[in-house]
C-alpha cells in the first residue's frame, strides 16, 4: 500500500482523508518530463513516448526548488511520463488513477492512448484506468499538460503574468502540484459520500455515490465517539438512498473544542460480505447568518481570519510536507487567529484535515 516505500517519497501520507482507503499506492516522487515549447508535441506523438529527457519529482511544479527544476519562465505546454506498476492482487477491481490538482488542461495517455482529460487547476479529478491496463503488468503513463496564464481564460489565482513577480501577483505553477496516487476499489465501491450536520436534530445527513450498484447490495454506517459506536445505520444501496443518523448528546465542533466523529462506512453484498471499507470523519457544527452577525452552533462568533496566499518559498502552490501545512495553522493560531481566507487558490483536503483537527475555521475562495 503507499506507505510501502514511503520514506523517500515527498508527501507520502494519504491525500483524501475524509474518505481513506487501505489499498492504495503513492505516485509521487521521480518522474521524467519535457517543456514544450512550440506546442508541437502532439504532432511529434510525445503521448507515445517512454520516457523523457528531464528529470522532475512529483508533486512539485517545475517551477518549484523542491522540483528539482526551477524554471520560472512560461510554460505554455509541458509532458511527463512514468511506468505504472499494478499490483497482481488489484486483478477484478476498478482501478482508479487519482489526481490531487495539475495546473491546467490535463491528458491522461496509457500506452499511448488517451485515458482521460480535465479542465481546472485547482480541483481533484479520477481516471478510471480499469480497462486500460493489466493487473501484475507495466503500463506507460503519460500526461501531457497545457497552461496559458497569460490568455485571461483560466483560473489562476495570484499567479503572474508577467516574467517576473509584480505587485501581489507571484511565481506561477504549471502542471502536477499535488498528489498523485493510485487505488483498488470493487466494482461496486463507493465513489463518494456527503455528510451534513444537522445540529438542530442531533443528526448527520449522508448522500452517498455508488461506482455502480447491483441488487440487493446494502451500506452500513457507523459513527463512533472515541472508538465507541453512537449511531449505526444499514440502508440499501441505491441512487436513491440516504441515511440520516442521530446521535443522542452530540458533541459539537467549535474553534474551542474541535471534537470530530469517526466513521466508518461498509458496502455489503446481497449475501452480507463487505466489498468495500472506507474511514472517514465529520464535525457536528452549525454555521448561519443572521443580520450581520455570524453564529456557530449558535452562538455569535467573532471571525479573526489571517489572510492565507497558500504560496511557499521552496514549494510555490505545494508545501514541503504535510507538517508545513499543520505548522501554517498553528503559527496562525499563536499570534491569536481563529481561521483564514484562504485567498484565491483552492487549498489542498489535508489542509483542511489539520484546520478539522486543530480547530481553525476556514473562509474559502477560487482561484479567480
Amino acid at each position: 500500500s503507499g506507505g510501502a516505500a514511503a520514506a523517500d517519497l515527498p508527501r507520502p501520507e494519504y491525500p483524501r482523508p475524509q474518505f481513506e482507503r487501505s489499498e492504495w499506492i503513492n505516485l509521487n516522487g521521480q518522474w521524467s518530463y519535457t517543456f514544450d515549447f512550440s506546442r508541437s508535441g502532439m504532432d511529434r506523438e510525445l503521448f507515445r513516448s517512454e520516457g523523457f529527457d528531464g528529470q522532475i519529482t512529483v508533486p512539485f511544479a517545475p517551477q518549484s526548488e523542491l522540483s528539482g527544476v526551477g524554471f520560472t519562465d512560461f510554460i505554455p505546454e509541458m509532458w511527463y511520463q512514468r511506468r505504472l506498476e499494478i499490483p497482481a492482487d488489484w486483478d477484478g477491481k476498478r482501478i482508479l488513477l487519482h489526481f490531487g490538482a495539475v495546473d491546467y488542461i490535463a491528458s491522461i495517455y496509457i500506452d499511448g492512448r488517451i485515458a482521460g482529460r480535465h479542465w481546472g487547476g485547482s480541483s481533484s479529478f479520477t481516471v478510471d484506468i480499469t480497462r486500460m491496463v493489466s493487473a501484475g503488468k507495466t503500463h506507460n503513463l503519460v500526461i501531457r499538460v497545457e497552461d496559458d496564464e497569460r490568455s485571461g481564460e483560466y483560473a489562476k489565482g495570484k499567479q503572474c503574468g508577467r516574467f517576473a513577480s509584480f505587485g501581489c501577483e507571484y511565481t506561477r505553477t504549471t502542471g502536477i502540484w499535488q498528489t498523485v496516487w493510485m487505488e483498488a476499489v470493487h466494482k461496486d465501491g463507493l465513489k463518494d459520500v456527503y455528510v451534513i450536520p444537522d445540529l438542530d436534530q442531533s443528526r448527520f445527513v449522508f448522500r452517498p455515490e455508488y461506482h455502480a450498484v447491483q441488487q440487493g447490495q446494502k451500506l452500513r454506517i457507523r459513527i463512533l465517539d472515541n472508538g465507541k459506536t453512537v449511531s449505526e445505520k444499514t440502508i440499501p444501496a441505491t441512487a436513491q438512498s440516504q441515511a440520516e443518523l442521530t446521535v443522542k448528546k452530540v458533541k459539537t465542533w467549535s474553534p474551542e473544542d474541535p471534537y470530530l466523529y469517526d466513521i466508518e462506512y461498509d458496502v455489503l453484498s446481497a449475501e452480507g460480505k463487505v466489498i468495500d471499507h472506507v474511514k472517514a470523519y465529520a464535525g457536528m457544527r452549525k454555521i448561519q447568518v443572521i443580520g450581520n452577525r455570524i453564529y456557530l452552533n449558535d452562538e455569535p462568533v467573532y471571525l479573526r481570519l489571517v489572510l492565507d496566499q497558500g504560496f511557499y518559498p521552496d514549494g510555490i502552490w505545494t508545501a514541503p510536507t504535510d507538517e508545513a501545512l499543520k505548522r501554517d495553522i498553528e503559527l496562525s493560531m499563536a499570534a491569536g487567529f481563529n481561521g483564514a481566507r484562504l485567498h484565491q487558490k483552492i487549498f489542498e483536503p489535508r489542509f483542511h484535515y489539520w484546520a478539522d483537527r486543530l480547530g481553525y475555521l476556514t473562509w474559502g475562495e477560487s482561484a479567480s
